[in-house]
């Protein structure tokens, strides 16, 4: 619904008018509503627009500008603040003798006014026409990055690009060899299992080795292990059978894929997934699940995050405020709940978030996605994060009531910067492919007799070692050899050993030695030569004709193998045909 500059003034009282039109150049006498709305009105609509324009300090044109070339012509005071981190004035305070009033309207108020049909703050169609064709529009908001990091000793950085394609493959070897433990009823991984997991990560968790100093102390607990069992659930690679994690027929055909394929899928289906709302992770906040509609839906959350990562520069330093900043500035909002009152600190009634300055984006919002970004984003490997101990990291929080005893609102409070990477730009489909980025090093490698390699030069960066950590056991400091069994158990998970070649060539020299290029050529050859088809069971029949009745009868023949006098094995995907069958010919099977 479009509103003209004269049916908004008529809207508003005479001493509103009388302010309004004291910013006008020249005097009048006018003292009737229409008069005055005239005289206001044939001054924005003429020639003197462009003078009283001028008037405005930069900041209020900065609103002007906004609004006059916003689609609908909207003023957002939430939207400006997070761009401009300022606020442009609409009131002025006018002295009495007896304190202040509530203020004199700015010439600003001339350009945005209030729509009551709207409910909001906008500038007149007619006026938005005549101030589009001189005004220059606003240039679209954009994310501060650097190439750097300012150097704290306090501040940890991770490289999550190639923990994550190691990782996946870890995670779906441990659920098919071992009892991964799940909730039946939530999904969710418990003591037990967290642990397991953690222990399994080659770099260990972000705060792995902490241990609470007193019982009452918060503790920051698992945050890779935590998200890893959700992750594969929610992309259909791992199903939860009677408390324990199986791998689905997905969960087995993706071991034979590239582990980048693998994340990919999985960061798709974790965008779309009902499975668990992350806010659920923050823990201090209570009521998340009392009776009602409490808790918005996760999927627009999800997509107004991700919107905004596809914006970020690939490779750059992001601060997480500038981040959060820059979704409010471009209008990629989201509510994390219906009704803020439900939600609490400590107790429902006093600690509610209901409060004014208790509930808002940096405690709702702002939580939500540090915890996507930290357990989730950075879990799959698609951006690589800086942060702080959680403790004292944020102390926006502090004043709220029932906040007396909290170290940090959540576990991922500490996190200050991260980094798109370039498996997250394949990730997020910024880039078609991918292919992981051979390793620039500073270092100088020799090799010795044994195939060992040896550092001769410089300290290997984390990523380096990460990558020799695939294909060679360390030996001592500085010193490493290349395994058989490591680098065809790299190959299987779906790692290039090409990559390994291209590492050692340029910082060993070439040629390589022979030892080493020719174990390099026979991993290659040997480290694809069988191919999992799919998983079966091994069946012990009670005696010899039996298994002999059961595999030489056309019914249930083509659905096993002979493994042994007794013994039969069928694939799992055919158990259920090949027990109806069994039983057509009078047989029963037990575990």
């Amino acid at each position: 619904m479009s509103i003209t500059l004269r049916d908004s003034l008529a809207s508003l009282t005479v001493p509103d008018l009388k302010d309004l039109v004291s910013h006008l150049p020249g005097s009048t006498t006018a003292t009737r509503k229409d008069d005055l709305i005239e005289r206001i009105a044939v001054a924005m609509l003429g020639p003197e627009l462009t003078a009283i324009w001028s008037r405005l300090d930069e900041t209020q044109q900065a609103a002007v500008a906004e609004a006059a070339h916003h689609p609908l012509g909207e003023y957002s005071d939430r939207r400006f603040r997070a761009r401009y981190q300022r606020a442009p004035a609409f009131r002025v305070a006018v002295a009495k003798s007896y304190g202040y009033s509530a203020g004199k309207s700015t010439a600003l108020c001339l350009f945005i006014q209030y729509s009551r049909d709207e409910g909001c703050y906008v500038v007149p169609t007619d006026l938005r026409a005549r101030l589009q064709a001189f005004v220059p529009p606003p240039a679209p908001p954009g994310i501060d990055s650097s190439d750097t990091l300012a150097e704290d000793e306090r501040l940890t950085v991770r490289l999550t690009e190639r923990e994550a394609l190691q990782e996946v493959v870890i995670m779906l070897r441990t659920i098919e060899q071992t009892r991964v433990q799940v909730s039946d009823k939530t999904a969710l991984p418990g003591t037990a299992t967290l642990r397991l997991l953690g222990d399994k990560l080659p770099s260990g968790d972000h705060y792995a080795g902490e241990v609470k100093q007193n019982s009452w102390d918060q503790e920051v607990g698992p945050i890779k292990a935590f998200a890893w069992p959700m992750l594969l659930q929610a992309g259909g690679l791992a199903v939860g059978v009677a408390g324990r994690l199986q791998l689905s027929p997905s969960g087995v055909k993706a071991l034979g894929l590239p582990p980048a394929q693998v994340l990919r899928g999985l960061w798709q289906k974790w965008l779309k997934s009902t499975l668990f709302d992350e806010f659920s992770r923050v823990d201090a906040i209570k009521g998340q699940n009392s009776k009602g509609r409490v808790m918005t839906a996760v999927a627009p959350r999800r997509a107004a995050i991700e919107d905004t990562l596809r914006v970020c520069p690939i490779g750059r330093w992001v601060a997480f405020d500038d981040f959060s900043r820059h979704m409010r500035a471009s209008d990629r909002i989201f509510a994390v709940t219906h009704d803020a009152w439900k939600l609490y600190l400590c107790e429902r009634q006093y600690g509610s978030l209901g409060y004014d300055g208790s509930g808002g984006w940096n405690i709702l919002q702002d939580r939500y996605i540090l915890t996507f970004l930290f357990e989730y984003a950075a879990t799959l490997g698609l951006v690589d994060v800086a942060y702080f101990h959680p403790k004292q990291a944020r102390a926006d929080f502090g004043g709220m009531w029932g906040a007396d005893d909290l170290a940090f609102l959540s576990r991922y409070d500490g996190l200050s910067a991260f980094r798109v990477t370039p498996l997250g730009a394949y990730l997020l489909g910024r880039e078609a492919a991918y292919q992981p980025a051979a390793v620039a090093s500073s270092v100088a490698l020799s090799f010795a007799p044994g195939l060992h390699v040896d550092v001769v030069r410089g300290v290997l960066a984390a990523e380096e070692t990460l990558l020799l950590d695939n294909w060679a056991v360390p030996v001592q400091a500085g010193t490493w050899r290349l395994d058989r069994e490591k680098s065809l158990s790299a190959i299987e998970k779906g790692h290039d050993i090409g990559e390994l070649k291209g590492f050692l060539e340029s910082t060993g020299g070439l040629p390589l030695p022979a030892p080493v290029e020719s174990f390099i050529g026979l991993c290659e050859h040997n480290g694809k030569a069988l191919k999992t088809l799919g998983s079966a069971l091994l069946i012990e029949c009670r005696d010899a004709d039996t298994a002999e009745q059961i595999a030489g009868r056309r019914e249930t023949g083509s659905l096993c193998l002979r493994a042994g006098p007794k013994t039969l094995v069928v694939r799992t995907n055919q158990l259920d045909k090949f027990r109806e069958k069994v039983r057509s010919l009078g047989f029963g099977m037990v575990s």
